[in-house]
């Protein structure tokens, strides 16, 4: 098989990327020290190089182990080096000063524009799960609503979406995913209407779904869904730090992800957002004065694309709960005016350090440009792509290499499977061949760590079965792909380092196995 056009095609678009997001990492070194990153504790801290196995722009950042390439950011990414000096200098302080504390409000309003949201919206939560358990225990579901999902949803959405489900009496209804060639938004929209009857209350969805790493249309679903007068969830536990997201513009009601993941805080942190306005003239954008350090500054944030109204919402992990009437949230109903975040962390002592360290994070990616951060870890899964294109075939991932990146590919997660025969990620196995290749594929996995120093994972994917496009594998016959991150310590090399290991690891062509 070759793509070589493509190929060529694709490491060109990415080292285009690396060197406009190194051009924003000169300029980040001209404003190091002042502005809103000197208002984090930064300081010239940041860069303190260790000897590097990486190439990416922004590699000097970050102490990755250089004795192995980490490629597994989906499950937990590396706090950057200053980050780190400044966790571990803020823990010394309350370990000093036991009462010593971090203005929250602070954190959110520094922050909250980074994603495109009000600081009155963002949280700054312990991790998708718990931004997913209060979602589900705070929404008002009835016995007999019905909530669509996937098929291919976390745990940590899952669960929380579980216990409401059996606690309320509500029916759950899943959407198969299509998977290879079978993707298409518009067949993702259409599956999701085709479940929706008059007792339908709201849609969940993860994008990009752990297990594929395709992005799902948004925007489109939220849409469909505030047409239709219903409550729209994202799982976006991959999303903060990856995407340049906007939550206004994708008009979800609810959005929970990860700090620890492409975002780089540190374990045990997350964004959780809640819409708290719907702005019915729509306007481009609005103001908002908010304090920082004390002084006063006036945010320029994005206006709502969904104009529903808000639906009823109870903290109910919270100490700032008032029966007394018109008071935040009293009895679920909601007001613009009301600090929904602040009501949503007051959860009495928290970790100040390790959220003053998401804050951060935050800011480093907002200096570096959210935007440029995407364009280079996507130009780079594109690179991926097209190399694995040209050995195994397009037909052998979940997203496939498209020169022209649509929307679904916007993604730095890339779900491959060389187990299958025909190297198809469609194909259909039996339970024995599924069981033989997660054998296969776990090994791998193995091997890629232990042999070549290359640290990738991977998942039980039910997928769309090749000849019937509309169906998904039963249970006992899923494969199991590998799924592989790339991220801004990463370079073309580090891509071609892994080709040639998997080369090495796994069935090709050229090893003869099929």
């Amino acid at each position: 098989m070759s793509s070589n056009f493509s190929e060529s095609k694709a490491r060109d678009a990415a080292l285009e990327a690396h060197e406009k997001l190194h051009d924003g990492r000169r300029q980040f070194f001209k404003t190091l020290g002042v502005g809103a990153t000197a208002a984090s504790g930064l300081g010239s801290a940041l860069y303190s190089s260790p000897a590097l196995a990486y190439g990416g722009p922004y590699a000097a950042a970050f102490g990755l182990d250089p004795a192995r390439t980490f490629m597994n950011i989906g499950t937990t990414g590396s706090t950057p080096i200053g980050v780190l000096k400044s966790l571990a200098a803020n823990n010394a302080l309350i370990a000093r000063d036991p009462t010593a504390s971090f203005n929250t409000g602070d954190m959110r309003n520094l922050i909250a524009t980074g994603f495109g949201a009000d600081p009155f919206e963002i949280v700054m939560s312990f991790n998708t799960t718990d931004g997913m358990s209060k979602i589900f225990s705070g929404i008002v579901l009835n016995p007999g609503d019905e909530v669509i999902t996937t098929n291919m949803e976390h745990p940590g959405g899952n669960s929380p979406l579980a216990i409401i489900a059996d606690r309320r009496g509500l029916t759950i209804r899943r959407v198969n995913l299509p998977t290879g060639d079978s993707y298409s938004d518009a067949e993702v929209l259409a599956r999701f209407q085709a479940l929706l009857t008059n007792n339908t209350k709201a849609i969940m969805f993860s994008s990009p779904p752990f297990l594929t790493g395709v992005r799902l249309p948004e925007k489109l679903l939220c849409q469909w869904a505030a047409s239709q007068g219903l409550i729209s969830i994202i799982d976006g536990a991959h999303g903060p730090g990856m995407l340049n997201l906007n939550f206004h513009d994708i008009g979800c009601d609810f959005y929970a992800g990860a700090g620890h993941k492409w975002q780089c805080g540190p374990g045990q942190t997350g964004i959780l957002y809640v819409r708290n306005n719907f702005s019915p003239a729509a306007p481009a954008t609005y103001t908002k004065v908010v304090t920082i350090n004390g002084q006063s500054v006036t945010l320029t944030l994005p206006g709502y694309t969904n104009t529903n109204p808000l639906p009823a919402f109870y903290p109910t992990v919270s100490g700032g709960y008032s029966q007394t009437p018109g008071t935040t949230l009293q009895g679920g109903v909601r007001n613009p005016t009301h600090n929904v975040a602040a009501t949503l962390m007051s959860i009495g002592n928290p970790s100040y350090p390790a959220l003053r360290a998401l804050q951060e994070c935050c800011q480093m990616w907002d200096t570096w440009g959210r935007q440029n951060i995407e364009n280079y870890i996507v130009a780079l899964a594109q690179y991926l792509r097209s190399r694995l294109a040209a050995t195994w075939g397009p037909q052998s991932m979940a997203t496939m290499y498209d020169a022209n990146t649509p929307n679904h590919a916007r993604v730095a997660l890339t779900s491959f499977n060389p187990f299958s025969a025909g190297f198809d990620y469609n194909a259909v196995l039996t339970a024995a061949q599924a069981t033989a290749q997660a054998t296969a594929s776990g090994a791998a996995v193995t091997t890629l760590r232990n042999t070549h120093a290359v640290v990738v994972r991977n998942n039980t994917v039910p997928h769309t079965l090749r000849g019937s496009p509309a169906s998904n594998a039963a249970a006992g016959t899923n494969s199991s792909p590998l799924r592989i991150s790339t991220h801004l310590f990463h370079n073309t090399a580090d891509v071609d380092n892994l080709v040639a290991k998997l080369l090495l690891t796994v069935p090709s062509p050229a090893r003869g196995r099929s």
